[in-house]
């Protein structure tokens, strides 16, 4: 008799509450034509709960251990990940005003920052004389504050920074749904991280 085909798909990070147990569902996602036997084994039981918010890894070998142990005479295939990050975090409380203030605090000093950055540049580079020389050679004529072409740069820095970091002004549809640099690198962070903290997770259970 041929033995039943369960696929078992991995996830590379999941997200479980401290106080529950882990089962199989919550790390990753099963799929057999018996419905029955994928219920069954989407509510195995892989983890025990923590006591604490924390992080926890496992591996494929762990995983499979866990699944054979309870159908001996399943046909299993893994896909995916070959380990998953487990992250032991309780669900927090949703706080409008605390979010506003932190998001205000965060961008309030991500703007005097930058403006602090940008006025420190053109000191350093003296783009005060540079203004001036370059409106006396269209010009002829020499003013201390050439607004001429100094609102005109004002504006294109701001205008850049905001081309740069957002795809909003994009005619294009698909352009606008593409992330932008200051997305791609808080992505890659979390990456790095969560690797980072796989690594000493594994080093810390003897892997």
């Amino acid at each position: 008799m041929a033995k039943e085909k369960v696929y078992l798909l991995i996830n590379s990070k999941a997200t479980v509450s401290p106080d529950k147990l882990v089962y199989l569902k919550d790390i990753g996602e099963v799929y057999c034509t018996n419905e029955n036997l994928k219920r069954d084994i989407e509510n195995i039981r892989v983890g025990e709960k923590h006591n604490k918010e924390d992080w926890g890894y496992m591996n494929a070998i762990e995983i499979s251990r866990k699944v054979l142990i309870k159908y001996p005479n399943i046909d299993l295939e893994l896909i995916g990940e070959t380990e998953v990050l487990i992250e032991y975090k309780s669900k927090e409380e949703k706080k409008p005003l605390w979010e506003f203030i932190k998001v205000a605090f965060v961008c309030a000093v991500l703007f005097f920052g930058a403006g602090l950055a940008i006025i420190n540049f053109h000191e350093d580079v003296n783009t005060s004389k540079t203004m001036k020389e370059l409106y006396y050679t269209f010009t002829g004529e020499k003013k201390d504050n050439p607004l001429l072409l100094v609102i005109p740069y004002s504006l294109g820095i701001g205008v850049g920074v905001m081309t740069f970091f957002t795809r909003v002004l994009s005619p294009s549809q698909r352009r606008r749904k593409e992330p932008g640099p200051m997305e791609i690198e808080l992505y890659l962070y979390d990456k790095d991280m969560e690797e980072s903290i796989l690594n000493d997770t594994k080093n810390k259970k003897g892997f």
